[in-house]
């Protein structure tokens, strides 16, 4: 069901579109003395001191970066109804949940549903979720966690950064059913200090100065792939959504150097003009016709939203 798990994908997270594009070369070459041009986190030098040990191996002390957040909050909570042409495929939630603890960092728990609609779970049933696990003083991932079972495809992926060695540690898994492993592996891979999963970026660019014309530049990693991305930020428009009538700014995500999507189409996402930044509405061409994720509720946070046209 090639169209249908397209509109799966395509939901959580929006910029998942790019996950599979514009591999940064010699990954394998990637290494602790390594200078990359990225957004604002990679400060001048990524690199606080180095030192040399007696057994002439470098150790790269990082300078960790900080980013302001006034954009969520634990306790969020945004729901979308999934539309393919008219007709609803499904449901999609993203939810900031309680505050945890990784290796010691106190760190944002982010989490991304998907679920398909009763007349296309019989076609074609989707329970995918997809956990992010991002510092919260510098809005970088420690670890990524992605579950997706859509008809017969049941595959995880999990995750963990350790940004003083540029590194992840990958575990895939294919199942042939619930309770069967067709396939496992273990890999690790260089990324840069500080990189971000799909969700992370996506909660990392509702923190920053949108402004018309300005471009974000950030480098993201998925799976065996890391890749540049540029986000565009494009003039507002107003958004109607069953959850209200919004003022946006129009972003879209570009491959860096690229310029298509792997589904070949267009990325445009509506953000709120204001302090949340809150993704409204989603649409992306497919092979055939237009994905729309479209705003239907909002919970969790207790202050008006500026933007909304319609209180």
């Amino acid at each position: 069901m090639p169209l249908l798990r397209s509109i799966f994908i395509f939901v959580i997270p929006v910029f998942v579109f790019v996950q599979a594009s514009s591999r940064i070369d010699s990954i394998d070459k990637i290494n602790q003395t390594d200078s990359m041009t990225t957004d604002s986190t990679y400060v001048n030098s990524l690199y606080k001191t180095a030192t040399v040990n007696m057994h002439d191996t470098i150790k790269v002390i990082l300078d960790y970066p900080k980013t302001e957040n006034n954009a969520f909050s634990v306790g969020e909570k945004l729901t979308f109804k999934v539309r393919y042409g008219f007709i609803r495929a499904g449901t999609a939630t993203m939810e900031v949940m309680k505050d945890k603890m990784i290796r010691g960092k106190p760190v944002y728990h982010i989490q991304a549903r998907a679920g398909s609609a009763s007349g296309f779970s019989w076609i074609y049933k989707v329970e995918d979720v997809i956990d992010s696990y991002m510092d919260k003083m510098g809005l970088f991932s420690w670890k990524f966690e992605k579950r997706l079972r859509e008809g017969s495809y049941m595959v995880d992926l999990l995750v963990n950064y350790f940004p003083e060695d540029s590194l992840a540690d990958i575990n895939y898994i294919r199942y042939e059913d619930e309770n069967t492993i067709r396939d496992k592996e273990h890999y690790q891979i260089k990324t840069p200090p500080f990189s971000r999963d799909v969700l992370a970026s996506f909660y990392y660019i509702r923190t920053q100065n949108l402004e018309v014309g300005k471009v974000f530049t950030m480098v993201n990693h998925d799976n065996k792939k890391v890749y540049n991305l540029e986000i565009h930020v494009y003039p507002r428009e107003i958004a109607e959504t069953a959850a209200g009538n919004f003022s946006c700014f129009v972003v879209e995500p570009l491959l860096k150097g690229e310029g298509l999507f792997q589904q070949k189409g267009r990325l445009r996402v509506w953000m709120t003009d204001d302090k949340f930044k809150i993704p409204v509405q989603m649409k992306s061409e497919v092979v055939v016709g237009h994905i729309t994720t479209e705003l239907e509720e909002i919970s969790g946070i207790n202050e008006p939203i500026p933007s909304r046209m319609d209180y």
